[in-house]
């Protein structure tokens, strides 16, 4: 599992059980990554008669699709108003198009598919605790109406606790996503097609046909698809592909699945503060009803105290519902896009390379849009979207005021994280925990395991340089700069790096 957290659709899955690469292969297309937007790339492809690998480094049920809510809404997280201001009418519009559309397809495809992943219609709210937010709620819900969105307000909403107004969006849905990516994978192996699990990708190169390097084996494919949340590369081959990543932000998000004896109601919910809060109930027949609530999100690698947003999300559910009991928690990485939007498509300079990133925490939509987007692309097929989600769009005036935060972010930590140190010697870390101290002026993230072993790697970022901070919730090392994570022990979890931590000694 990824780190110490275990979410319910982990919880409740049978382990998949695909081969690692073991061989040189080539196919028409190599997909890197084994999450929604992978293998329903995979899916498509492979239907209209190409042959295909995904790439999985880990397993798919530990994909970042895992770590979802299972939430599949129409309604993006930068909200309508701010998408016509950074986008215009028409393009906004275009924006909601797709997003109906990937809801649409993804209850296609369970039907073609017979998957059972719960996946069902419901409506989704959107709502306000405060009378402040009156305004903003109309305000929205013309917005919405202007692009063509079906929406009413209410003031009676279906919750437990006090709120002020809303806004319905019918035939919103939600899903078991583990699931569903594992009958996807099911349905593209096979038949000339791949789909590989621990195998992690450690190179690609720049020409065509491109060579997919991993530690068992190489694949030459006509095309590449960068399906890993944030696209892997090595700045100094793929700086096209750099200059696509560094658009998205990383942050963590959390989630707790509740036992409760409040009366829960079929529907997605997510309110109007900053950080939101999302929820909605999930029923399953030997674990009965949950709540499933999110929220507590902080830039990756950014929080002191990675256990507070548990701490936070729990006072929220404790002061709205009835509590029995608190069974699961998990936490989640998504990716910020600097004007709102994700990037999907080709590299700027490698046009035989797609990526998908920046899906803000709508992954499953935008997921599975980028599939949809990349297999037209692919396959030379008319799509309206293509422009509106290029990686090389330029939005200035939308894009300004977050690129120049990001970069005025990841140059404090550039700068001031030389000078990080947790502890003075490894002596003070305690087993279970990590920390960075300083050895003869270099930088080590120590890890101290439940036997009493020292585990030391550089703490300097494999990607770019920047310095690791212990997260003491998944046990694992997070960059702040570009969101690269690792293992306690160093080895890459996610992000864009394709490198472990350096291994160093120490004294124990």
């Amino acid at each position: 599992m990824v780190g110490t957290s275990t979410s319910i659709w982990q919880a409740i899955a049978a382990p998949t059980t695909y081969p690692p690469l073991a061989r040189d292969l080539a196919v028409d297309v190599a997909i890197v990554g084994g999450g929604i937007t992978g293998l329903t790339t995979a899916l498509l492809l492979k239907r209209a008669g190409l042959s295909v690998a995904v790439l999985e480094a880990l397993e798919i049920e530990t994909s970042a699709t895992s770590h979802t809510t299972g939430h599949i809404s129409e309604v993006p997280d930068i909200g309508y108003r701010e998408l016509i201001a950074n986008f215009g009418e028409d393009a906004a519009r275009l924006a909601v198009q797709s997003r109906r559309a990937a809801i649409d397809r993804i209850a296609s495809i369970v039907q073609e598919e017979q998957i059972d992943c719960g996946f069902e219609y419901l409506p989704g709210y959107l709502y306000s605790e405060s009378y402040s937010d009156l305004d903003s709620i109309d305000a929205e819900a013309k917005a919405a109406r202007k692009l063509g969105v079906q929406v009413n307000t209410t003031t009676s909403l279906p919750l437990p606790f006090p709120t002020t107004k809303g806004i319905v969006f019918p035939n919103q849905a939600q899903f078991d996503g583990v699931a569903y990516v594992q009958a996807l994978a099911r349905s593209i192996d096979g038949g000339g097609s791949y789909v590989f699990e621990q195998t992690r990708v450690v190179d690609i190169s720049g020409d065509s046909p491109t060579r997919v390097y991993t530690r068992q084996g190489t694949i030459a494919a006509q095309k590449v698809v960068l399906a890993t949340h944030t696209p892997i590369h090595d700045i100094t081959k793929l700086q096209d592909v750099y200059l696509a990543a560094v658009r998205a932000i990383p942050y963590q998000s959390y989630v707790l699945g509740v036992k409760t004896t409040s009366p829960l109601a079929a529907g997605l919910f997510w309110d109007t503060a900053d950080p939101y809060h999302y929820t909605r109930r999930y029923n399953h027949p030997e674990l009965g009803e949950l709540l499933i609530v999110g929220g507590a999100d902080h830039r990756t690698g950014a929080a002191e105290n990675t256990l507070k947003p548990y701490e936070q999300l729990e006072d929220y559910v404790r002061s709205r519902y009835h509590v029995e009991s608190i069974p699961f928690r998990w936490s989640s990485q998504w990716f910020e896009p600097t004007d709102g939007l994700p990037f999907i498509g080709t590299a700027a300079l490698h046009p035989h390379i797609y990526l998908a990133t920046g899906f803000s925490g709508n992954g499953i939509s935008y997921g599975t849009i980028a599939a949809i987007t990349i297999s037209d692309s692919i396959l030379n097929r008319s799509n309206p979207w293509i422009d509106l989600y290029s990686p090389g769009r330029i939005k200035p005036i939308a894009t300004a005021a977050r690129f120049i935060a990001q970069n005025l972010n990841i140059s404090s930590h550039f700068v001031l994280d030389r000078f990080k140190r947790d502890v003075k010697t490894a002596a003070e870390i305690p087993p279970g925990s990590g920390k960075v101290l300083e050895i003869k002026g270099e930088q080590i993230a120590a890890y101290r395991d439940e036997s009493g072993t020292l585990h030391a790697r550089s703490a300097v970022c494999t990607h770019l340089g920047c310095i690791v901070n212990w997260n003491a919730a998944e046990k694992s090392w997070d960059c702040p700069c570009h969101g690269g994570r690792f293992t306690c022990t160093g080895e890459v979890l996610t992000g864009p790096q394709v490198k472990d931590l350096d291994v160093k000694s120490i004294s124990q």
